[in-house]
């Protein structure tokens, strides 16, 4: 867990099942089981030393893997969106060959091309340890880039899908939910761009 200190925020380990450690468990958007952690007087050990950037390292590290999981559920509901419509006809033709369904799957396209571009960048970015604003940066790109574009993407595959989509026992459904719960998780679109304004203006960066 993270915690501030007066000399800064800090990593520390708390024993799951301590005395002053409680969980509640809840359900997440994409139904997977999570919890509420409360903590009364629980006894931490610190992880380093508190203000030595090991809470900046692992926000921006955090971005970049919700960046890679959102990059690949996008290009799996493209993937089925693809074989449906190849199988799928109306009035004759399959669907795929409907001009407005192409914009459809050109979009998501692009919008995973692009999530591709910026996680590769912000994981070549985190390989130099000493330029941290340069990889704070790029891990808010790619997470800009996983939350708006892989939100539009599995919108739209669901879309593409008509009834099937919303259909909770279909595979790409699954991939809507799990795209939507990543979207939000450390903040959504909004949340990055304000964290990347203030890191372009003062050069720092907020879980």
């Amino acid at each position: 867990m993270t915690a501030t200190t007066p000399s800064g925020p800090g990593l520390f380990l708390v024993e799951s099942d301590a005395p002053g450690v409680a969980w509640e468990n809840a359900e997440t958007t994409s139904h997977d089981m999570s919890a509420h952690l409360t903590l009364d007087g629980a006894r931490a050990e610190a992880v380093g030393t508190p203000g030595d950037g090991a809470v900046a390292h692992l926000v921006r590290s955090a971005f970049v893997a919700l960046a890679a999981v959102q990059t690949g559920v996008a290009e799996g509901a493209l993937g089925y969106a693809a074989g449906h419509l190849a199988e799928r006809e109306q009035f004759g033709r399959p669907l795929a060959t409907f001009q407005a369904v192409q914009h459809q799957l050109a979009d998501c396209y692009i919008d995973i091309e692009a999530m591709r571009v910026t996680l590769w960048h912000a994981v070549d970015a985190l390989a130099d340890p000493f330029d941290a604003p340069t990889a704070d940066r790029a891990a808010l790109v790619a997470k800009w880039w996983a939350t708006e574009g892989g939100l539009d993407t599995v919108h739209r595959i669901q879309h593409v899908h008509g009834g099937i989509g919303v259909d909770t026992d279909y595979p790409v459904h699954r991939h809507f939910l799990w795209g939507k719960q990543i979207s939000t998780t450390l903040g959504g679109a909004g949340a990055d761009l304000e964290r990347l304004g203030a890191l372009l203006t003062h050069g720092a960066v907020t879980a």
